[in-house]
């Protein structure tokens, strides 16, 4: 069994041979690459372009929330089909109340009635 006189001697040698284990190839530090940050600059210049289409084109903005809200419509009624709606705690279409959606457009596409 090891002391522990042993012990903290082994990790003083331990910390002592970790500057050596640089000169190993695969312990040495690496040259950073250009590339993430080349994509990071392409994903962040695309999210912007998105979110200025957007705050820029109301047009494009009602298409995009009315294609959203078709595609959850669809999605829930998929669910809705497999009956697990339920085991999940979402309310199905026969027991909903209908209400504004939480975006302000109304079910045809208007403003809702609040001002």
């Amino acid at each position: 069994m090891l002391s522990m006189k042993d012990t903290n001697k082994l990790l003083k040698n331990i910390l002592r041979a970790l500057p050596a284990l640089s000169v190993i190839p695969l312990f040495a530090p690496k040259k950073s690459s250009f590339l993430p940050f080349m994509l990071g600059a392409v994903g962040v210049t695309l999210a912007s372009g998105v979110a200025a289409l957007m705050v820029f084109s109301p047009r494009t903005r009602h298409r995009a929330l009315d294609i959203a809200k078709d595609s959850y419509g669809k999605v829930r009624g998929q669910l809705d089909g497999f009956g697990s709606n339920e085991k999940v705690g979402i309310p199905t279409d026969h027991n909903t109340v209908a209400e504004p959606y939480a975006n302000g457009l109304g079910s045809d596409g208007a403003t809702s009635g609040t001002t």
